[in-house]
């Protein structure tokens, strides 16, 4: 091989590894989304007992709350995450008092069809009353470069950088607080252990004086609450239209079942994988298929369940 030669071949393998790691960076704004969506589905699954396809919808009232609290009353960006997974809390209570609730004794299937046709509505009366048109959360953000050491190619040096911005570290860095308060919620306080203890045996939990309902609103109320603040996350880093929340159902069931259904720390590191897996599909496939990411993420899924069919955290997916 000529000197020229070894010269173009480094040179694509360095442009390579920065097209990795930048899509790397990529994956793990997609998987921090997607993973604090997935925790409130799969609490939903794990303590209720039920697969809502409707949650997506909830991620776009949230998306379209936190919108409105940032656009129409010129909150900044905290306290319009606390708005919206405020209203997306109260809209998840009273969609289950009027829905769901009434309905957990019928069985999955009725449940499961209950949550389609929802879906379904809401999504449609969102186009109705929103359009079709995306907004967009106001924000100026900063983009910080980071170079790795140069690699000399001959009388070329290569800078490599990739970069991030601050919208993409607000994301991550509110994907973390939010994992964080969930692990202290759930063996910490009272509520959270009531909650283990009902998705184990509700039962056995009510003969221990729990109160199941009590129990079941609070689950309905953080999951919510999780949809809500994926929505503005996903209003900061895309936007929020009619069919924000819809477009996500799909990864986060994913996730959710690579996890192993019903834990939430196994649906974070399920999200994280799918969030990489979507994104480095994207520099690895050609540009013609990059569409695809969302089937890549769905053939990891299928692989990792034939060899571990409870998932990452062992726990077996319920049938539902």
């Amino acid at each position: 091989m000529t000197k020229t030669n070894t010269d173009c071949l480094q040179i694509s393998l360095h442009t390579s590894i920065m097209g990795l790691l930048q899509n790397a960076i990529f994956g793990l704004v997609i998987g921090s989304y997607i993973a604090i969506a997935a925790v409130g589905f799969t609490l939903i699954y794990g303590i209720i007992g039920m697969i809502n396809f409707a949650y997506g919808e909830y991620i776009t009232t949230g998306a379209f709350a936190g919108f409105l609290a940032a656009d129409a009353f010129a909150l900044p960006l905290p306290l319009a995450i606390i708005a919206a997974l405020i209203v997306t809390a109260i809209f998840s209570l009273i969609l289950a008092r009027l829905f769901f609730t009434p309905l957990k004794n019928a069985g999955a299937v009725p449940l499961l069809l209950t949550s389609i046709g929802l879906g379904l509505f809401l999504r449609n009366g969102y186009r109705i009353t929103a359009g079709q048109s995306a907004r967009y959360i106001a924000a100026s953000p900063t983009t910080f470069r980071f170079k790795l050491p140069d690699l000399a190619v001959g009388s070329t040096a290569l800078l490599g950088d990739f970069f991030i911005t601050t919208q993409q570290l607000i994301v991550i860095g509110i994907a973390i607080a939010v994992f964080i308060a969930i692990h202290l919620l759930l063996t910490r306080t009272t509520a959270g252990i009531a909650m283990r203890a009902l998705a184990d045996n509700e039962n056995l939990a009510r003969v221990r004086g729990i109160d199941t309902r009590r129990i079941r609103d609070s689950v309905w109320l953080l999951a919510g609450a999780l949809a809500g603040i994926t929505g503005v996350l996903l209003a900061v880093q895309t936007n929020a239209s009619a069919g924000i929340g819809f477009s996500q159902i799909l990864p986060i069931i994913a996730a959710a079942i690579l996890g192993g259904a019903g834990s939430a720390y196994g649906a974070i590191a399920g999200a994280y994988i799918i969030g990489l897996v979507m994104s480095l599909s994207i520099a690895l496939l050609p540009a013609n298929v990059t569409e695809l990411g969302t089937t890549m993420a769905f053939l990891v899924l299928i692989g990792v369940l034939l060899v571990r069919p409870r998932g990452i955290a062992g726990r077996e997916v319920r049938k539902a």
